[in-house]
């Protein structure tokens, strides 16, 4: 059962979220904010993490980043979830490092799949990361939860 962080200072949605994930086999830990996300993150190495990206003070994308440039959690897969999915997220999405996002609102059963298509492949090809959330033709990229 793969360990996941679920990130999000909307408390109704991390828990929704997280409850989803617990049903769908996930052993599951949640995070309001940044504290938290990094005292998890000191405790032990999830699988993956769904991260919020608009949170106060600390965002996703530097969390993320974070993340991304330990060389313990590098490794952990994660998905971005956001209601701003405007001009240039794939691009900031990209930049931080993050290996897939979804926008919200979504169907919690599409982060499943995303989560374990990213879990079950070693490395994925940039250009079929992301979902199509800021113009990028549908042809080049997989389908998102819309």
């Amino acid at each position: 059962m793969p360990l996941c962080f679920v990130v999000d200072d909307h408390v109704d949605t991390r828990e929704g979220f997280a409850e989803y994930l617990r049903q769908s086999g996930f052993e599951v830990q949640t995070a309001g904010d940044a504290g938290e996300l990094r005292s998890l993150l000191a405790d032990s190495t999830p699988a993956a993490v769904l991260m919020d990206v608009q949170m106060p003070r600390v965002d996703g994308w530097t969390l993320t980043r974070e993340i991304k440039a330990n060389d313990r959690t590098r490794h952990v897969r994660v998905v971005v979830v956001s209601a701003s999915v405007g001009e240039g997220f794939r691009v900031a999405a990209d930049a931080a490092g993050a290996d897939a996002l979804i926008a919200k609102p979504c169907d919690p059963r599409e982060i499943v799949v995303e989560l374990t298509r990213l879990l079950e492949t070693p490395t994925t090809p940039t250009m079929e990361k992301f979902p199509a959330a800021d113009g990028i033709p549908d042809a080049l990229v997989r389908p998102a939860c819309r």
